[in-house]
């Protein structure tokens, strides 16, 4: 009776450990996809706050760079309110390259319109979030690597392409040209595209052609460490 009790309790204690380790299993499982979560809509918010910051700088006359990353922050709660947050959000943002400061270059960019009036570039970066718990531990860590089209009109920028690597393909290639619709590179015009309008007040001097083009394309050179992208987890 003394065996069959002590080993009751043995068993008893067994069962609920292991409940116990399921369960911190389970939790943590949790913890983490809820931090996936966090990871991704900071990644958005830096994109956005990226481009906000580049199209005041092109806005403002600094049309080829050099440019300036916004300045990362402490940590930061990911959630409001009076009780303590169970996890804390730090961003950073790197400037990876642009087309302005063409060198030796390791990727090209086909076919930007050099037109005074537009002056497009490239600007790459690379978006990183770290979400942590209270007590430090990393729960997600998640980086972006972008492309971005600056020309000196409104809105000064737009979202070029973006790679976010996976498990599988942890390492990405650069997306920096515009294709000029030829078949090679899928038909579709991208191009920034110029023109001169005819000013004169009398229709008939503008020989039946009001718009006239004028395009400036280059295809620059330039270095870019998105080109080769470092290891990725998450």
């Amino acid at each position: 009776m003394y065996l069959q009790a002590v080993f009751a309790i043995v068993v008893s204690a067994v069962v609920t450990l292991a409940w116990f380790q399921v369960t911190a299993a389970r939790i943590l499982i949790d913890a983490r996809h809820l931090a996936g979560r966090y990871a991704t809509t900071a990644l958005e918010r830096a994109q956005d706050d990226l481009m906000e910051s580049i199209a005041v700088q092109v806005a403002a006359g600094n049309l080829s760079g050099p440019f300036v990353a916004p300045t990362s922050g402490p940590p930061l709660p990911a959630c409001t309110g009076a009780t303590p947050c169970a996890f804390t959000v730090t961003t950073s943002v790197a400037l990876a390259g642009a087309t302005q400061a063409s060198g030796a270059g390791n990727v090209v960019a086909a076919n930007l319109q050099r037109n005074g009036g537009v002056a497009e570039q490239r600007v790459a970066a690379v978006v990183t979030v770290t979400v942590q718990s209270a007590s430090g531990a990393v729960f997600a860590n998640v980086a972006r690597r972008i492309e971005l089209r600056t020309f000196a009109a409104y809105p000064y920028v737009a979202l070029s392409g973006v790679d976010e690597p996976t498990v599988e393909r942890s390492t990405v290639a650069d997306f920096a040209g515009t294709c000029d619709g030829s078949a090679s590179c899928g038909g579709n015009d991208g191009r920034i595209h110029a023109w001169l309008r005819c000013a004169d007040p009398n229709p008939a001097n503008c020989a039946g052609a009001p718009l006239l083009p004028a395009d400036t394309f280059a295809s620059p050179a330039w270095q870019n460490s998105n080109a080769v992208a470092p290891a990725w987890s998450r």
